[in-house]
């Protein structure tokens, strides 16, 4: 890397200076040549600290100790001392325990072959002086590789989770669109059989009375464009496997008094108001708003009961909105946090997104949960 070959770089300069100051002031010990190439050696090897962190550790203790075998040679701060300490943290952290070990045994065999050999060195009271700075860069090493093993540990593990959590979605939202997809076949479908139905009373009332023929075929064309409409929608989304699709009737908002009378017997007591001039919705829109009630209620129940809820359906020229709120956890604590990505929220954005709708929910400690959605509709003829 090039801080590595920087910071040998620098370190090769300032022990080669001091190395000239020393000599020229100072007996040394061994041939000036042989010092001045074990000093280069010991310095410019560092630049490979943390590519070869035991080639390098290996081969500042044999350039520091290994001329000693033969002849005592000078030994200096820059040159000698700060390459192996340099050497002996990088191979502890940058290698594994097995290769730490041996660089740490080579760093520590070269000092040996010093203390022995240098008259200057080899004294006892130099030894806590070498020893002390050694162990606390062995140890910083180790330490320091540790904590960078663990945060990368840890990215690791977020990494995963994140990607199950969109594997997660991913398949919720498949299997929801399947289920919208069944449903609007049934739509289709129930579309469909009015217009057969319509279309032979129609044909039937066109000999006896052509006037009265009308109604059933404008109901045949109100119906085929209900199914071309939700036909359209259908094909837009992704189903992940066929299933048997059995024809028949969907819930809309009819079925709503239905729907809160079960879920009070099941212990969620609910209040169900009506806002506006109600209207005939698209069987589409009837199944939308009844899911939407249905969920919502169903997490209540789940997540916040013993608790009460409030259905609010509002009817105004734009559209359609319906408003599902809970009051909480009783006692005043505050519901779960139904805020998360959950399978229920997927698939009410789902289904709202599908007719261009607007989903919001909100959720306030003490407070409970609301869930409040609002389908556009085709303006009311006058």
């Amino acid at each position: 890397m090039l801080s590595d070959a920087l910071l040998a770089l620098v370190v090769t300069a300032f022990a080669q200076v001091d190395l000239a100051l020393g000599l020229d002031n100072s007996t040394p010990y061994g041939p000036r040549p042989v010092v001045v190439a074990v000093t280069l050696v010991a310095t410019a090897v560092l630049a490979l600290r943390r590519v070869a962190p035991l080639g390098t550790a290996v081969t500042v203790a044999v350039a520091v100790g290994g001329p000693m075998l033969a002849a005592p040679l000078t030994v200096t701060i820059w040159g000698d001392f700060l390459p192996i300490l340099v050497g002996a943290y990088s191979v502890a952290r940058h290698a594994d325990r097995a290769r730490a070990l041996a660089g740490g045994g080579a760093i520590v065999a070269g000092l040996a072959v010093v203390f022995v050999r240098n008259p200057e060195s080899g004294t006892a009271g130099n030894i806590p002086f070498v020893a002390v700075p050694l162990v606390a860069c062995l140890v910083a090493g180790r330490v320091l590789r540790a904590r960078a093993r663990s945060h990368s540990d840890d990215r690791a593990r977020a990494a995963r989770l994140e990607a199950e959590r969109d594997a997660a979605i991913a398949a919720a939202v498949a299997d929801e669109r399947a289920r919208i997809a069944r449903e609007l076949h049934d739509i289709v479908a129930h579309c469909v059989s009015v217009m057969v139905v319509q279309a032979g009373a129609a044909e039937d009332l066109l000999d006896r009375d052509p006037p009265r023929a009308r109604a059933p075929l404008r109901s045949v064309q109100e119906s085929g464009q209900e199914a071309v409409a939700e036909l359209g929608r259908m094909l837009g989304l992704l189903r992940g496997e066929r299933a048997r699709l059995a024809l028949a009737p969907q819930p809309g908002t009819g079925d709503l008094a239905a729907l809160v009378e079960h879920m009070a017997g099941i212990g969620l007591p609910v209040e169900l108001v009506v806002e506006g001039e109600p209207r005939a919705l698209p069987p589409g829109v009837e199944l939308t708003v009844y899911r939407i009630v249905q969920e919502a209620l169903t997490n209540a129940l789940k997540h916040a009961a013993p608790t009460t809820a409030r259905v609010l359906l509002r009817y105004d020229e734009q559209g359609v909105q319906v408003r599902v709120h809970d009051a909480g956890r009783a006692g005043g604590t505050a519901a779960a946090p139904l805020n998360r990505v959950g399978h229920g929220l997927i698939g009410m954005r789902e289904r709202v997104g599908l007719y261009g709708g607007s989903l919001e929910t909100a959720a306030e400690p003490g407070a409970g949960f609301t869930v409040c959605a609002r389908l556009p509709l085709p303006a009311v003829p006058r």
